[in-house]
């Protein structure tokens, strides 16, 4: 009986020629993707947030509420992106409110805000701040802020809070 397959023998040049031509083919798409770059983005402002709150018990009965911020740290830049809080006024005066920031001297960046009128209480007008804003302060650079009502007849009745919120960079 004759086998129905013949057993055929396949030189080795002829496998190493199939071989390569598989491999050609396979290597042609893979040559042409790239690859994406990994980047990373320090001044991102999630990777280095910012909020401070301060709270000044101590103005009730006068004209001003005064803030001392943390200064900017070293190598760092403070990107200021939101300004909120309260204060409690006697007769509902829209207090003027400043964020201020000395860079030496007698020099000095001020940033104006004012509020909206809340519901009166046994404390007198709660004043509401919420402002966006958009400002940079450098390394080092102590920020204050103040809410007044000079001039007006009218004095803090009760407690003031502020808020600052953004994200530190990295400084050139």
């Amino acid at each position: 009986m004759k086998p129905l397959l013949k057993s055929f023998q396949t030189p080795p040049a002829a496998i190493a020629l199939a071989g390569a031509a598989l491999c050609a083919m396979g290597a042609a798409p893979a040559a042409a993707q790239t690859r994406a770059a990994l980047v990373q983005s320090v001044d991102e402002p999630g990777r280095n947030p910012y909020q401070e709150t301060l709270s000044d018990l101590t103005c009730r009965g006068t004209t001003v509420c005064s803030f001392n911020f943390a200064p900017v740290p070293v190598g760092k830049r403070l990107v200021l992106t939101h300004i909120s809080g309260y204060v409690d006024t006697a007769a509902g005066t829209l207090p003027n409110g400043f964020i201020q920031s000395s860079f030496g001297g007698s020099a000095y960046a001020t940033l104006a805000f004012t509020g909206v009128r809340g519901p009166n209480s046994a404390l007198g007008v709660r004043i509401f701040i919420n402002h966006s804003v958009q400002a940079f302060f450098g390394p080092g650079e102590s920020l204050t802020g103040r809410y007044h009502v000079n001039g007006s007849g009218d004095a803090m009745s009760g407690g003031a809070l502020l808020m600052l919120s953004g994200y530190y960079v990295n400084a050139p």
